[in-house]
Formats: C-alpha cells, sequence, structure tokens
C-alpha cells in the first residue's frame, strides 16, 4: 500500500501537478497596472469566448507588409537570407516576444479579461471593431463574444485610492486645456462590499469637476468604470457609445431589422378638429 501510495504521488507530481500548475498559471489574476478589456458572453460559452477573443484582436493588429517599396532590388538573396536567419533566432527560447494578448479566466460566469501589452491600446482597439461592426454588420467576425469593456488601467480595490486614480485616468480628457465637455458616468459593480454605484458615482464626479456638465444622454465623454470582485478598472468613451450598443459586438452584429414599409392604401384625411373651443 505505502508503494502504491508513493507512485500515485510521483504521478502526480509528474503530470497532474504540472498541469495544476499550468491553470493555476492561467488563473494568476488580473494585477495592478494592467490593461485590457473585460469580454462578457452567454453563459457557459467563457471556453469559447476566450480564445475567440484574443483572435479576434491578433487580427485586428497583425501588421501589413506593405512597405511602398514594389520593385525587387538586386540584393533579394541577402534579404532572403536576412529573413531565414531571423526566423531561426525567432525559434530560440529566449528570443521568443510576449504574447501581445493573455486570457485571464474569472471566478464570475459570462466574464472574462484579455490582458493587453502595453503597445496596444485597448480603447482604441475596441472602438476600431464596434465601428467596422457597425458599418459591415454582415462581415461578421466573432460568434460568442458580446460586450466590451476596456480598461485603461487596473488596481485592487483594498489599496486604490479611487480620487487618486480616477484623476489619473480622466485627466487627459478633462484636465488638460479645452472647453467644458457633457459628460455621464456608467459604473459596474459585481461582487465588491467596499465600492458601490453611489460611491463610485460621487467620487468620479468630485474629480471631474463642476466646470463640466453631467448629461446622461447627449454626453461628448462617458466615464467607464467597472468593478469586479477585487479590483477596479476605468477607461473613457466616447459620445457614440450607445449608438455603438455599448460596445455589444453580438448586438451590432445582428441589428434590429428596419420596420417593413405598409402596402395598404392610404386613407382619405379626415378634417382636423379644432384645438380652439367654438365660439357661439
Amino acid at each position: 500500500m505505502a508503494g502504491k501510495s508513493s507512485v500515485q504521488v510521483a504521478k502526480k507530481r509528474k503530470g497532474g501537478g504540472s498541469q495544476w500548475h499550468k491553470n493555476q498559471g492561467n488563473k494568476s489574476g488580473i494585477e495592478t497596472g494592467d490593461w485590457g478589456v473585460f469580454v462578457s458572453c452567454d453563459l457557459g460559452k467563457e471556453s469559447k469566448c476566450m480564445p475567440e477573443a484574443v483572435d479576434l484582436f491578433s487580427q485586428s493588429v497583425e501588421p501589413t507588409n506593405d512597405d511602398g517599396h514594389d520593385d525587387k532590388s538586386d540584393s533579394d538573396e541577402d534579404d532572403i537570407e536576412a529573413q531565414i536567419r531571423k526566423e531561426v533566432e525567432g525559434l530560440k527560447p529566449s528570443a521568443r516576444k510576449s504574447r501581445p494578448f493573455q486570457a485571464i479566466k474569472m471566478d464570475l460566469p459570462c466574464l472574462s479579461f484579455i490582458r493587453f501589452d502595453k503597445a496596444i491600446d485597448p480603447e482604441k482597439l475596441v472602438y476600431q471593431l464596434c465601428t467596422e461592426a457597425a458599418t459591415n454588420p454582415e462581415k461578421k467576425r466573432s460568434r460568442y463574444i458580446q460586450r466590451m469593456t476596456p480598461a485603461i488601467s487596473i488596481r485592487k480595490t483594498l489599496s486604490v485610492d479611487l480620487e487618486a486614480f480616477a484623476r489619473e485616468i480622466l485627466k487627459p480628457h478633462f484636465h488638460s486645456g479645452g472647453g467644458p465637455k457633457k459628460y455621464a458616468i456608467r459604473p459596474m459593480v459585481r461582487s465588491n462590499k467596499k465600492f458601490n454605484r453611489d460611491i463610485v458615482i460621487k467620487t468620479v464626479a468630485d474629480v471631474v469637476g463642476p466646470e463640466h456638465p453631467v448629461d446622461l444622454k447627449n454626453y461628448d465623454l462617458i466615464i467607464l468604470v467597472t468593478v469586479i470582485q477585487n479590483i477596479i478598472g476605468m477607461s473613457v468613451a466616447g459620445s457614440d457609445y450607445d449608438s455603438l450598443k455599448r460596445y455589444n459586438l453580438a448586438e451590432l452584429y445582428n441589428p434590429a431589422p428596419a420596420p417593413e414599409a405598409t402596402t395598404e392604401p392610404a386613407k382619405p384625411a379626415e378634417p382636423a378638429e379644432s384645438a380652439e373651443p367654438t365660439k357661439a
């Protein structure tokens, strides 16, 4: 019995243990200073949504080979050799570049986080994808992704100074010159006891300042605050956020059908009743 137990322990250390650590690595979580996109999906589709989101983001930032030169030079052979050397170097473990996108599974259903490399702006990329979907909804590029909420920076809620955090994120938009801007605040709070909607809205509004008027419908900028468990993220979107279905890619690819034109013959107009009382 003792020998059998020792064999089982050894197997766990060789196989199951490494897989456990691999899974834990994928669940390493969101850290202070990260930025990226929260992605929602239907219940039970998280494992399909995460790789789809990574693929979609990766395809959207792939560099083009158009360098403006159509002519072949006499040094083609040298270029080919240089390319081969570059590819060989790229195969070496020490030369492998870090992934620009990393999917992180969260402990909440229907939600995951895609961490971005700092060279890629999550606000701009999400906006690009949504405007493309709104312009060409027939060119559907995703099946499981629903709402995408960018976070230009992440903090831990236990240690964050919300006022200072908001001031850092909002300074380029509200405190770097220019006239007053109409704004709205759209918080999402889930599974967190430190912050609620009222606290978030009041703190962020105080940071924006009274010189900028609140307008919930006709805003110039909308501040997105995401509080989920022990993290808080923030970003700023433009005046077309709601017309872009709040960055819900599924709704952009499946817009509501336009109302059908009626085929009934027009009825003769009835005499309009006077709004003024009749005189005797």
